[in-house]
């Protein structure tokens, strides 16, 4: 692999977790002061996963890769996962999910977590499966 590349990969990595502590120490002022609850926190926290797949990322692709046809969201949005979801790993899920139970509230390594995790993996495997055969 590309040595320069992984160095990049990790100081981004590490940019994110520092995002993310950022996130979670406010997060906690928040909790104080609005008391929202675990169900809300769920919301939340199931809307931000969606976005992952909003018009910012595939719009973002589309520029990225230059093409001459005119932007769809949705070619995009599908190009941008296939491509997205193919450099994911299950280590990579883990950390994901307990980053989300943890602002959630939920313990970050516990049965439910697993299983979660495991669902999510399946999902994102099974999707980028479909995402080769249909985009191929």
């Amino acid at each position: 692999q590309e040595p320069v590349l992984q160095q990049i990969c990790a100081a981004i990595a590490a940019d994110e977790l520092r995002h993310y502590k950022l996130f979670y120490a406010t997060l906690k002022t928040y909790l104080e002061k609005d008391g929202l609850g675990r169900w809300q926190r769920l919301r939340v926290a199931a809307t931000r996963l969606t976005e992952s797949e909003d018009d910012e990322l595939a719009y973002a692709y589309y520029a990225a890769n230059g093409t001459n046809v005119p932007y769809d969201r949705k070619t995009n949005t599908r190009a941008y996962a296939r491509r997205a979801y193919a450099f994911y790993r299950p280590h990579h899920v883990d950390r994901f999910m307990a980053m989300i139970f943890k602002a959630v509230g939920l313990a970050p390594r516990g049965l439910l977590h697993q299983i979660a995790t495991k669902a999510a993996w399946t999902y994102m495997a099974k999707r980028t499966q479909r995402l080769d055969r249909e985009l191929a």
